[in-house]
């Protein structure tokens, strides 16, 4: 059923682009929603930290008062989940996580950014956002956020290194296990690769999923019954677990993002695949001893090809906390604001790197700040990117959970691959069961 008030929303959202907010302010004699309150929940990351102090401009020009409420990352989902679960609606404009949509849009606690006509989408530009970000903000082939925030997986290599051993950057499995074989001497400290090991959804299943998707891995079946144990699975884990056990620095099975950051800035790792934002602390001389000596490419390819981790983080509209057509409108005003060309562009200056708009990412003034070679990466890396790389599902979070606590256990050696991916199934299966998701159609293509 269409949520209340959903259809006059969406032609508020075409008011505010074709007043232009997108790229500039209101005229100062058109305040229609001055005095307007709406809270702002968000997590700092230098993108919010651009854009919170420039919400004064913003109040000045349209009279919207704005409160901005931070939590750190590991507590923004459960205060977000409090406060729309309960109805308490404290806010009206939400900071989410991709990897939540399904849950939030299934919950009816985000209003659709669906509707809008060809003029408001014109005026804001929506087609310049990059296709592959507005793929990990959508549900059902709905838009349900906009992004402030991506980010996308890749390679990342001491070329220093790489020249001297006479090797180049891996483009298969094969030969990145090969690789991390050579520029390893642990005798001397010195490992060939470094990926993350840490159980979490979103810890090592952030890495460990390009391997499985690379050997043609797949989560569910169309009725969604745990799949991932089978072959494929098991193969991927199997390569995986050795290539850690063997080429990186003890301690693997519980490395999280920044320890992998931290061992190759330290000059002990040969070669990672992570985020494309570790660009700022991996190149600054402050936080890093290999600076000018690093490579950048694209995820190595397995049997069935290459695959990359993307994430964004989107404002989306509360329906929760966003009561009336002036707080819906108000709020939906300030994400076109926030989200803008003009903030984006604005944001280079301040050292911001991922960005989410094709004309920033083609500006001059873009390119003029980043590694010729680490913007090619991350160009061809986002045309590899796929929206479904983790399941499309309500389920993920529980379920990638499960999973990644196989993954350790195969990285620390404690379980075989298979007996740890076929006790992850058995859980998964009573989960499903319990949510009655188990033998439902699926509702999205597995890649």
């Amino acid at each position: 059923m269409p949520l209340p008030g959903l259809r006059r929303f969406t032609h508020l959202l075409c008011a505010v682009s074709a007043l232009g907010l997108g790229s500039g302010a209101l005229a100062q004699n058109a305040k229609p929603l001055a005095g307007t309150q709406i809270n702002v929940v968000l997590r700092s990351l230098p993108e919010t930290d651009y854009i919170t102090p420039q919400i004064p401009k913003f109040e000045e020009s349209t009279g919207i008062k704005v409160q901005v409420i931070s939590f750190p990352e590991n507590q923004l989902r459960d205060k977000l989940v409090q406060d729309l679960s309960t109805g308490a609606g404290q806010y009206q404009v939400i900071a989410l996580d991709s990897m939540a949509v399904p849950e939030f849009v299934e919950a009816n606690w985000i209003v659709p950014f669906e509707g809008l006509d060809k003029e408001a989408e014109q005026k804001y530009d929506l087609q310049d956002i990059d296709n592959a970000a507005r793929g990990l903000l959508s549900y059902k082939d709905k838009l349900y956020a906009l992004p402030i925030y991506a980010e996308i997986s890749h390679m990342m290599y001491r070329k220093d290194l790489f020249e001297q051993a006479g090797v180049k950057p891996p483009t298969t499995f094969d030969e990145f296990a090969a690789v991390a074989k050579q520029l390893t001497d642990k005798a001397a400290g010195k490992y060939g690769v470094a990926l993350r090991g840490l159980r979490g959804f979103g810890m090592n299943m952030s890495s460990f999923v390009s391997f499985f998707r690379g050997f043609g891995g797949q989560f569910l079946d169309e009725t969604n019954h745990p799949i991932f144990n089978n072959d494929a699975g098991v193969k991927a884990l199997q390569f995986y677990s050795d290539l850690l056990r063997n080429y990186a620095p003890p301690g693997e099975a519980n490395f999280s993002w920044d320890d992998v950051q931290n061992a190759f800035t330290s000059g002990k790792v040969a070669m990672i695949i992570d985020a494309d934002n570790f660009y700022t602390r991996i190149e600054d001389p402050k936080k890093s001893t290999i600076v000018g000596k690093i490579g950048y490419a694209n995820v190595p390819a397995g049997p069935h090809g290459a695959f990359c981790n993307s994430y964004a983080l989107g404002f989306a509209v509360s329906t929760v906390g966003a009561k009336s057509d002036k707080q819906k409108q108000a709020a939906a005003e300030f994400i076109l604001w926030a989200t803008s060309y003009d903030m984006q562009l604005g944001s280079v200056d301040a050292g911001v790197v991922s960005q989410t708009r094709d004309k920033v990412l083609n500006s001059d003034k873009y390119k003029e700040k980043a590694n010729p070679q680490w913007l090619k990466s991350v160009e061809e890396s986002w045309k590899l990117a796929n929206p479904n790389y983790f399941p499309k599902t309500v389920a993920w979070r529980t379920m990638g959970d499960i999973v990644s606590v196989a993954v350790q256990e195969a990285i620390a050696g404690t379980k075989s691959p298979k007996a740890a991916l076929d006790q992850a199934a058995t859980e998964v299966t009573e989960y499903l069961k319990q949510t009655r998701i188990l033998g439902t159609p699926r509702s999205y293509s597995e890649p």
